[in-house]
């Protein structure tokens, strides 16, 4: 008899979108479709882009407009602006946030090493 896999309760909490709290007040859902994930990557590749267009579109694209604008209205420390999008990363990867931030610290410091 051929195996049968039942991946149904695990597809199920696979829809269930993750979250950042921004504060008391705010707490927006991460998009983490396909299609985000792809639009990120192209978008973030684009050597036209700095640094700052990819962070804002980052943003824009996982937890939409209102909640970029809410972001950008607290005028964030890029500290602050890395520590969200290390968030949403760890939310697009399925991983701990301090995972992310070991490897966003050693890319910084690859490309420290390069320049």
């Amino acid at each position: 008899m051929a195996r049968a896999y039942d991946i149904v309760a695990r597809l199920q909490s696979g829809k269930e979108q993750p979250t950042v709290k921004i504060d008391a007040d705010h707490e927006f859902k991460i998009n983490t479709s396909k299609s985000a994930v792809l639009f990120i990557r192209a978008y973030t590749e684009d050597p036209e882009k700095d640094e700052f267009d990819k962070i804002d579109a980052i943003i824009k694209i996982t937890l939409g407009e209102e909640a970029f604008e809410y972001i950008m209205s607290q005028d964030p420390t890029m500290d602050n602006l890395s520590l969200i999008v290390n968030v949403i990363m760890a939310a697009i990867a399925n991983e701990d946030l301090e995972k992310v931030e070991a490897e966003a610290g050693e890319e910084r410091q690859a490309g420290k090493k390069r320049s």
